[in-house]
């Protein structure tokens, strides 16, 4: 398996067969069930759950890159550490005072169509909007200055292919139930376990009455009653609040 430069700084939090057993027992330990299956399945639950959520294991900072006078369209790669690749972005920052590089701004996301105009040879000046198009990421406007810039992202979870039961996992051990649920419910759809399927289902989504009341009533899954880290953060930290009032014109 080819690992990335990020994760190889990164302490895996076990390995596949660790949660075998699990996901054995949640299908009422059949005899049946193979160590590829319970690999390939596991790969497939973790690859769906850490491309929608963050997980604190697998967040990592890029390079610093110097932007080019006049140029706003630059590889992906270039804004990654060597072999990464991300499922989402969790931030962009530039250096404001070039070239010292002691003031740091964000760099907000704009769709490919917002950003077109911001593009064109003739607007430069400080990128302050960014979008991804295939391999690219734009910038606009057009850099006016060498600008350092740098991208705070999480890295796409690695499985050798095809996913073997020795490969280690990067998530919270705390997860490790949910992915076991997750990887049993997908081998009992190819066993034409239905039952089975009902019951896993309920046990990660809630029962159909939580589903029905968008969760007013009924009992939750364990993906929803689980919270991730960052928001047992914000949980227990103060949030700032700025109040908009709007202008009143009398008519």
């Amino acid at each position: 398996m080819t690992v990335s430069s990020s994760l190889t700084a990164l302490t895996p939090t076990g390995t596949i067969q660790t949660i075998q057993q699990d996901v054995i027992d949640a299908l009422q330990g059949r005899s049946d069930i193979t160590s590829v299956q319970v690999a390939n399945y596991v790969a497939k639950t973790v690859t769906e759950l850490t491309e929608s959520m963050p997980f604190e294991e697998l967040r990592t900072t890029g390079p610093n890159f110097q932007l080019t006078v006049g140029l706003p369209i630059y590889p992906l790669a270039l804004f990654m550490n060597g072999g990464d690749d991300y499922t989402y972005n969790e931030s962009f920052a530039i250096y404001v005072d070039f070239p010292q590089n002691s003031v740091v701004s964000a760099i907000d996301y704009k769709t490919p169509k917002a950003i077109e105009m911001m593009t064109a040879p003739a607007t430069q000046g400080l990128p302050s909007r960014w979008t991804r198009y295939g391999p690219n990421i734009h910038l606009g406007p057009v850099p006016n200055q060498a600008y350092t810039v740098f991208m705070r992202y999480q890295v796409r979870h690695p499985f050798s292919t095809p996913a073997a039961i020795t490969d280690p996992l990067y998530i919270t051990s705390s997860w490790f139930d949910i992915v076991a649920y997750g990887a049993a419910m997908r081998i009992a759809v190819i066993k034409r376990w239905t039952d089975q399927v009902k019951v896993l289902h309920d046990i990660l989504y809630g029962d159909p009455e939580f589903a029905a009341t968008q969760g007013k009533f009924g009992r939750p899954g364990l993906l929803s009653a689980r919270l991730m880290q960052v928001e047992r953060d914000q949980k227990f930290n103060t949030r700032q609040l700025m109040p908009i009032i709007p202008r009143y014109n009398a008519r």
